[in-house]
């Protein structure tokens, strides 16, 4: 079975890696699909998987069944020979005469042609196929029953069924969300990347509506958590994402401000977290003097030798902030985040 996993731009080889650690050899390929690594898709062809199988994987916002791929150029008559080129025999397997039908495109890259363009041209196809079979199409473009999706990157493309109708990264142990929610795929690629080991005790210091820390209890049943934010309101409905989530035996939760830690000396071998940006904080210096004093939060809660994970658009305030308190960047991952790029730093308290 083809399948085209969706996530967020800059995580791909953490899907890969979640996959081959979940299905082992039943994987016989995974890549990512495009023409760079950074495009939000990766194409796995996979054995003896059903589709609840692949909902549970944690990095990943849309499943999609491949029926055919092909090679387009940036011209019309291009795609209009790409699409009539897709084999559609694998569709009737899926479709009976009273199924509705929908048709969306993602495309990416430098083409003359529009996607309401592509759309309508698929359509077309799509009918011309169906009733060569004696079956009239019903298109449904608000709800349909059968989702088609043609995704174009750059001169390649991929038509499949859409297997999730709702994104996967809509977790439904979120009754409370924080106005500014981490993506919980992100938490999950920010927990990979720290790598904690088994026993330890992981830290969230701007914990918000817990997102990062439940996350992680979910996945890693052999670490302990600590929630940690400033305002009551959001550490209560943390607690009640987790006890919605049935994880809340797994994490502490603390009222505290994070840049004067009501926490002993080294409670926490690790740390990780999703810092504010402070997009609305002027002047620049501020945000800055915020993140100092995280900082210097983090040197006296951690133990040496611990690492922590952050995500932030403030680069240059985080790489200064590495240097003045003599911790060791190990490696910096550069995400898409709400339309915006962030980084994802991973940072070792020499």
């Amino acid at each position: 079975m083809l399948i085209l996993l969706t996530t967020v731009p800059g995580i791909e080889d953490l899907v890969i890696e979640e996959i081959k650690e979940r299905f082992g050899n039943r994987v016989i390929s995974a890549e990512v699909f495009g023409s760079s690594r950074v495009t939000g898709k990766v194409l796995v062809n996979i054995n003896d998987v059903s589709t609840n199988d692949l909902r549970q994987l944690r990095t990943v916002e849309h499943i999609i069944l491949v029926l055919d791929s092909g090679i387009t150029s940036k011209d019309i008559n291009g795609l209009r020979k790409c699409i009539w080129n897709l084999n559609l025999d694998g569709l009737p397997n899926y479709y009976t005469p009273n199924t509705t039908i929908g048709v969306t495109v993602d495309r990416t890259g430098t083409h003359d042609y529009k996607s309401p363009e592509t759309a309508a041209l698929l359509g077309e196809r799509i009918s011309e196929f169906l009733l060569s079979k004696g079956i009239k199409p019903i298109f449904n473009l608000d709800n349909a029953d059968l989702i088609l999706r043609l995704i174009i990157e750059q001169d390649k493309c991929i038509l499949g069924l859409s297997m999730t109708r709702r994104t996967l990264k809509d977790r439904p142990y979120r009754v409370f969300n924080h106005p500014a929610s981490i993506n919980p795929i992100l938490a999950n690629a920010m927990l990979r990347t720290l790598g904690p080991n088994s026993l330890s005790r992981v830290c969230d210091v701007t914990c918000g509506s817990g997102t990062i820390v439940i996350e992680g209890a979910l996945t890693r049943q052999d670490l302990s958590f600590l929630c940690a934010d400033i305002d009551y309101s959001y550490v209560n409905g943390a607690i009640m994402n987790a006890r919605n989530a049935g994880v809340d035996a797994l994490i502490d939760f603390v009222v505290m401000d994070s840049t004067r830690p009501a926490l002993r000396e080294h409670a926490c071998h690790n740390a990780v977290f999703n810092p504010p940006f402070g997009i609305r904080i002027e002047p620049m210096e501020g945000i800055a003097s915020f993140y100092d004093s995280l900082f210097n939060s983090l040197n006296h809660i951690l133990r040496n030798g611990s690492s922590f994970v952050l995500i932030t658009v403030r680069k240059s305030i985080v790489r200064r902030l590495v240097k003045r308190y003599g911790f060791r960047l190990i490696n910096e991952r550069v995400v898409e985040q709400g339309g915006i790029w962030s980084s994802i730093f991973k940072v070792v308290k020499e």
